[in-house]
């Protein structure tokens, strides 16, 4: 072989030896397992950080998201994840690869972003009893601050008929439309929608809003005593999904109750709750 001016007869196998102790760092994690515990930064002899891939083509973080669901559940409800930061550094890959992993554990619901506290596994379903009840007394039974958002408290001069025809309203008995978003200990848990006769809460005012509304019927004689309520599941519309913090494709449960006060019809409620964070149980009698 007739070698370029400056170049020895070995170049050519020195090269080819480069090249095939390249190809050797290539490891593959799937031919790794052991490495999964801490598959971050491996050198070979020159120093040079091994390349993470998978020989079946499977994305990275696709194998971060499922390492990832090792460790989370792992954790006690409610308990923080690692910082981004420290398990893109311990993986040897960007933090970016780390964010899409949780994104696709929370769409499970298995982990929540929480502002101020980070990335957690998701709490146990808060295990609600259906009755005729405070939703901030229940929440509180569980050792959770309940805090309510307003969203909204008006005069509804054309309610949606179910609303009109339970409440007995007309051009003269107007509604007050009350919309509320619930939490517990920070958590979303509840969308609520609340129609009373408007006629019968003339006082109603957003710092009774802030709190229990219950509360606020109680000493006026409006305590809802009796009533039905209906559960079905769906999936959530674009404003449950930015309200709740919650993926569109995440179930939720629709409850419609009519509470009345004496005989009197005083309550239309809707609710919204995210069904992997609430779990309805019904008391059974003998019929």
């Amino acid at each position: 072989m007739v070698c370029p001016a400056g170049m020895s007869a070995r170049a050519p196998r020195l090269l080819a030896d480069e090249r095939r102790r390249r190809q050797t760092r290539r490891l593959h994690l799937n031919q790794l397992p052991a490495l999964w515990l801490f598959p971050g930064v491996l050198e070979g002899s020159c120093g040079m950080m091994v390349a993470m891939t998978t020989s079946t083509g499977i994305a990275k973080h696709v194998v971060i998201r499922d390492r990832l669901r090792e460790i989370v559940l792992q954790l006690a409800p409610g308990e923080s994840l690692p910082a981004e930061r420290q398990l893109a550094e311990q993986w040897g890959v960007a933090r970016m690869t780390v964010r899409q992993a949780i994104a696709a554990l929370a769409r499970e619901g298995l982990v929540r972003s929480i502002h101020g506290r980070g990335n957690l596994r998701s709490p146990e379903p808060l295990q609600l009893r259906v009755r005729l009840g405070s939703f901030a007394d229940a929440v509180r039974e569980h050792d959770l601050e309940p805090t309510t958002r307003l969203l909204e408290c008006t005069v509804d001069a054309d309610p949606p008929e179910p609303v009109a025809r339970f409440l007995g309203l007309d051009a003269d008995n107007l509604a007050m439309r009350v919309r509320r978003l619930r939490f517990g200990n920070g958590v979303p848990l509840a969308l609520e929608r609340t129609w009373l006769p408007a006629a019968l809460v003339p006082d109603l005012t957003d710092q009774e809003l802030s709190g229990s509304l219950y509360h606020y019927l109680a000493p006026r004689g409006l305590l809802p005593d009796s009533g039905e309520e209906s559960v079905v599941a769906g999936l959530p519309d674009k404003h449950e999904v930015e309200l709740l913090d919650i993926a569109s494709s995440r179930p939720v449960l629709r409850l419609v109750r009519k509470a009345l006060a004496a005989g009197r019809p005083i309550e239309y409620a809707e609710a919204v709750f995210p069904a992997d964070r609430c779990e309805l149980w019904f008391p059974l009698q003998p019929s």
